[in-house]
């Protein structure tokens, strides 16, 4: 089974990624992968209207994360939540 993983959106360290497997028959099967500094483990969702909804409140609860808010200003590794240059 061969898989390919394409980028959809990426902002404030979250990443919707679409995972598309093709089997040794031909059947595609297509995943979103939702991840981020807030989620322990990635989330996976089948719909691609509920993956972009899921995508849009994990920006909006990454950047309105006081943790994760202070960490960026202490200077943090990884990629900035502003997405500006780190």
């Amino acid at each position: 089974m061969s898989t390919r993983k394409t980028l959809v959106r990426s902002e404030a360290g979250v990443r919707l990624e679409r995972v598309e497997q093709l089997s040794a028959r031909g059947k595609q099967q297509s995943q979103f992968r939702l991840s981020g500094r807030r989620l322990r483990s990635p989330r996976w969702i089948e719909n691609e209207r509920e993956a972009l909804d899921a995508f849009d409140l994990e920006v909006i609860a990454t950047l309105s994360d006081p943790a994760l808010q202070r960490l960026e200003a202490e200077g943090s590794e990884g990629e900035p939540l502003s997405g500006g240059p780190g």
